[in-house]
């Protein structure tokens, strides 16, 4: 007993599923009144009674029968402009041939010069471009029929058709071949003509749908930059200007969905990140820039009036790396709206003698780590630098006698630092930043313009020289080589009065 309303249960549970499975299913459609259905299936468009004719055999033995031409008739009044169904084509033929993405065409065997004129086919096929001709079929055809058919040079047509007219033709005696190339003449000339109508009504279609496409893109458009002016993006938009926005994110802007909440939510992180970078370019551009030039005018009659009591230099900074220092920097940067003028910038110029001390010291430090003095290969064969270089500051390091370097575009071919910082060399560095470009300076740089070369390399022959003179190269100045005055002698020339050298001559 158990066992069975176990079964029970199971059959129970089986016929639930079954009927929900079932639930929903077209299959039950057919047995509809007549009428009614009729009535439901003549407001479906001509592409959807094609496809309900698909989906089982009773809806096509239904849709395929002569009496439901009517069905297709009314779905297809419902297409304005479409042209009546052609005398030579049934109502679902015709559905098919306007309405179904299918090619008719590339499955089709071809010939040239034959009556069996399939303009309609031809013109409503996406891919007509790519159709040849088969020479084996024209030549079955006699010139003289050719020229009684043919008006023009090429024509192309389906060879079943084709052998089927020429079979027909030949089977007629001679008296009734006029009058049947008289009545396959009007017949082409019918075809043409419902072809030109299709053709025009195509392009009418396809222009509606390019001007609808194109108006829900506009609408699109308007409703996001509403939105974004609405998060306060306005000054971005009227500076970059709408169709520059638009064209660098064409994936947003090209789309015909509705700009419902659901897709404005999709689609805002990346405009807001767009917008933000619109954002910066605008501040540079129409904020920034102004306060650089009237620094630019500020920095040239400053350094044109005699520098301060203790506060000079052997070397100013260009205006693009005074424009970059922190004090500068953050008085160009304050808030849109804020007034910037000569008097805001005073107390920085009130600073420039320490700013330039600090700039200079950060070149100092760029030139100083270049400066590894080679160990004594006497001792050790090891190039490094030894400990006691390294407690020496930046600017000690750059007055040692072994501190020389050779210079890309220098007039010497081994300088100090003291005697090449001032080239223009070294302010030809290429930079891509709106405050370079609207300035017209470049900022010290040791990398050449184009960034693929130092402009200066340290030359390691300077320690060997100072060590032949008796002095340590780590701690050796140049006033203490000077000072020490040493004559040197080159043990590698062979002459018979070898060249006396001064440290410095021995070095060059």
């Amino acid at each position: 007993k158990k066992r069975a309303r176990r079964t029970q249960g199971k059959r129970n549970q089986t016929a639930e599923t079954s009927k929900k499975t079932r639930r929903g299913k077209l299959e039950m459609l057919p047995e509809l009144n007549l009428d009614v259905l009729f009535q439901i299936l003549s407001l479906l468009h001509p592409m959807d009674l094609l496809n309900l004719a698909r989906t089982t055999k009773a809806f096509r033995q239904l849709l395929m029968r002569k009496s439901s031409a009517f069905v297709w008739k009314t779905a297809r009044s419902q297409v304005e402009g479409l042209p009546d169904c052609p005398s030579d084509l049934s109502e679902p033929q015709y559905a098919n041939l306007v309405f179904y993405p299918r090619c008719h065409v590339s499955t089709i065997q071809l010939c040239h010069g034959t009556i069996a004129d399939v303009a309609l086919a031809l013109r409503a096929c996406c891919i007509n471009h790519s159709l040849a001709v088969a020479p084996q079929f024209a030549l079955k055809i006699p010139d003289i029929f050719a020229d009684k058919f043919v008006e023009h040079e090429y024509s192309y047509s389906d060879k079943e058709q084709s052998d089927a007219c020429f079979k027909e033709y030949s089977s007629l005696p001679q008296d009734k071949r006029e009058e049947y190339l008289a009545a396959k003449r009007l017949q082409v000339c019918a075809i043409d003509k419902h072809a030109d109508e299709c053709e025009a009504w195509h392009k009418d279609m396809t222009d509606a749908r390019k001007f609808e496409r194109e108006g829900a893109r506009v609408e699109r458009a308007v409703g996001i930059f509403t939105r974004l002016k609405g998060l306060g993006y306005e000054a971005e938009i009227n500076h970059c200007g709408t169709n520059r926005i638009e064209a660098t994110h064409r994936s947003v802007f090209n789309s015909t969905k509705t700009l419902t909440d659901k897709e404005w939510d999709r689609v805002r992180p990346q405009l807001e990140q767009a917008m933000q970078e619109y954002r910066s370019h605008r501040l540079e551009e129409a904020v920034y820039n102004p306060r650089r030039k009237l620094l630019v005018e500020l920095y040239d009659a400053y350094i044109r009036q005699p520098a301060p009591s203790g506060a000079a230099v052997d070397l100013l900074p260009d205006i693009v790396d005074l424009a970059h220092l922190p004090t500068f920097d953050t008085i160009i940067k304050l808030p849109e709206g804020t007034d910037v003028n000569a008097e805001t910038f005073k107390p920085a110029f009130d600073q420039i003698p320490t700013l330039v001390q600090e700039w200079r010291a950060s070149v100092d430090a760029q030139l100083a780590a270049l400066v590894v003095i080679p160990s004594d290969p006497t001792t050790s064969g090891v190039a490094t630098e030894d400990a006691g270089d390294q407690k020496l500051k930046p600017a000690e390091r750059l007055r040692l006698a072994s501190a020389l370097f050779r210079v890309d575009g220098g007039l010497q071919s081994l300088m100090m630092s003291t005697d090449f910082l001032n080239l223009p060399t070294f302010n030809n560095c290429y930079s891509d930043s709106v405050a370079s470009r609207e300035i017209s300076g470049r900022p010290w740089s040791l990398i050449s313009r184009y960034g693929n070369s130092p402009l200066v390399d340290f030359f390691t022959g300077a320690a060997p020289v100072v060590r032949a003179c008796g002095m340590d190269p780590q701690t050796a100045t140049v006033e203490d080589m000077d000072q020490r005055n040493a004559r040197l002698t080159c043990n590698h020339c062979i002459a018979k009065f070898p060249q006396i050298h001064t440290w410095r001559s021995a070095v060059s």
